[in-house]
């Protein structure tokens, strides 16, 4: 047995240093990094995002520590990572979280700051969850990914129907069409006026935009600022002032909310609302609502399901709700479901799970979380037992070096359901060549072999379709199933083309192409689009 010897570093807890945490996408050790705050007993909290290619430790180390606030740098899973999209997302709540629960800190004290990327972070992560922030600060920032950059983007695609499905299912990032969100907290932006990374002109719009309609946000161009002037880039005096001022409300003092949301998948919640499905998937969603003298009045858009935390208010008498015009009376002492059928809004016992809901949506995305297992076929020719396992890999080794991510990688053989219970599972291969597909996907609205995919009741044939898709696991009330698929060598092989462990990219429920739109692009995509609200396929786009 070969022997070695390394130094581990010790730190004391109340000077800058790091922590861990397992990950509840893949089960893998991460790591934060703290500004711990002087002195004893409950303090305010500081999430501070990073940018590009820099490293949550070297992030927090920008700041000084301060008497009244911890501040914690979450990594984005590497110091590239995914924009704080996906699973940067997560890294970032998971780290949230996790430093409320460590540190104790006051809940009504929770700040976001971030440069560069992360000032892209800050108006993402900002906008998406308006209730778990009180106040926001961008520095050298830039809101939308899409706008960022000088290619053509979205214009180049519009032309093809089957874009769109596509273009909406990356709706969630589109931050300009969200920042009505911002009106419930105060927004600090700070920005060099000599930045030649990220155009000044950035926030600038962002500034014309907030002063439509925000109360509370303050703006400060730094004379002769590069993209990084020093630490006070980040650590800027005025930003933790205003900081200061600002504490988030109990549910009870909220009288009104004005929530947008383009999926539940990501962000559903906003103080006592929780909206817990869309009529439209990946649409932009609108719920306003406002108390007065005990009565809630409703309004919504592209919203199917909703949820009321009525006992949160604490109105002690029988709630009048008006919703869409439609009264309804309802007991304060429990939450209130609402659903839409046939237009009316009626009163719901619970969430059927089996149905698409906040915690279980599409798009196929979202199959790559929830201590997901990749399983791949050992049925078939020899060329397709080796190119699934290969493709799994591929996959896995993907996600380690772009997210430092752990993800287990098992042949079908190896799968059953009681040992990977309420995990998200990726089958890689298909119904002819992967024995994993008859204990998951029997049921599924999609089936796939060699010749063809059968979708509900009809079928395309051919040896080169290639598909991604994403099911509930129907022994399960919150994981899911994905599908990276193809009929035949040709299909399998088509399916490398697309880049879904990335940051920003769209996936809708379901993308079934041929082989040549590896050469053509869009107009060999065959079907796209989102699977409806009881995942059946009726709604799918056929082209």
């Amino acid at each position: 047995m070969d022997k070695t010897e390394f130094p581990i570093q010790q730190r004391s807890a109340t000077v800058h240093h790091e922590r861990t945490f397992l990950s509840k996408v893949d089960n893998s050790v991460q790591y934060y990094s703290i500004a711990p705050a002087l002195g004893t007993g409950p303090k305010a909290l500081v999430l501070s995002v990073h940018g590009a290619s820099v490293e949550a430790r070297n992030q927090s180390r920008a700041y000084k520590q301060k008497d009244w606030v911890t501040i914690v740098a979450a990594t984005n899973r590497r110091p590239f990572g995914f924009n704080w999209e996906d699973w940067g997302r997560i890294d970032a709540l998971e780290v949230l979280e996790e430093a409320k629960k460590v540190f104790q800190t006051i809940p009504e004290q929770t700040y976001l700051t971030g440069h560069s990327m992360g000032g892209h972070g800050t108006w993402f992560l900002g906008t998406t969850y308006p209730g778990k922030f009180v106040a926001i600060a961008p520095c050298a920032s830039y809101p939308d990914i899409s706008t960022y950059g000088f290619d053509k983007g979205d214009e180049m695609h519009d032309m093809f129907k089957a874009y769109e499905p596509i273009k909406r299912s990356a709706n969630s990032g589109r931050v300009k069409s969200l920042v009505q969100n911002l009106k419930q907290d105060g927004v600090y932006i700070l920005h060099g006026d000599a930045d030649s990374t990220v155009p000044i002109s950035q926030v600038r719009e962002m500034r014309q935009i907030l002063g439509t309609f925000h109360p509370n946000f303050c703006y400060y161009e730094y004379p002769g600022g590069e993209h990084w002037y020093g630490d006070h880039s980040v650590d800027w005096f005025p930003i933790f002032e205003f900081f200061k001022r600002q504490t988030i409300p109990a549910n009870k003092n909220v009288k009104e909310i004005d929530f947008y949301t383009a999926t539940p998948a990501v962000s559903s919640t906003d103080y006592w609302i929780k909206l817990q499905q869309q009529i439209r998937p990946f649409d932009f969603s609108n719920i306003n609502a406002k108390i007065d003298k005990g009565a809630i009045t409703v309004k919504t858009k592209n919203a199917s399901i909703l949820e009321l935390d009525l006992p949160s208010l604490e109105i002690n008498k029988e709630i009048t709700i008006n919703i869409d015009d439609q009264i309804l009376r309802i007991a304060s002492d429990k939450k209130a479901i609402l659903a839409l059928k046939d237009e009316k809004w009626t009163l719901i016992n619970e969430i059927n799970t089996a149905k698409k809901y906040a915690e279980r949506q599409g798009g196929f995305k979202f199959a790559f979380d929830n201590n997901v297992v990749f399983v791949y076929a050992t049925g078939g020719s020899a060329l397709e037992k080796e190119w699934y396992q290969n493709r799994a890999r591929f996959d896995a080794e993907t996600f380690y070096y772009r997210g430092n991510g752990s993800i287990d990688v098992i042949s079908d053989k190896e799968f059953s359901l009681e040992k990977y219970k309420d995990r998200n599972v990726i089958i890689y291969g298909n119904a002819s060549n992967n024995s994993a597909w008859k204990l998951l996907l029997k049921n599924s609205p999609i089936q796939i072999d060699n010749q063809q995919v059968k979708i509900d009741n009809r079928t395309l044939k051919g040896n080169d379709l290639a598909t991604y898709f994403v099911v509930p696991r129907s022994d399960s009330k919150t994981a899911m199933v994905g599908v990276v698929s193809g009929t035949s060598e040709k299909g399998m092989k088509a399916t490398w083309a697309n880049n879904y462990i990335s940051g920003i990219t769209g996936f809708p429920d379901v993308m079934i192409f041929k082989t040549d739109l590896l050469l053509n692009g869009l107009p060999d995509m065959k079907v796209t689009g989102f699977f409806d609200n009881n995942w059946s396929a009726k709604t799918l786009e056929f082209f």
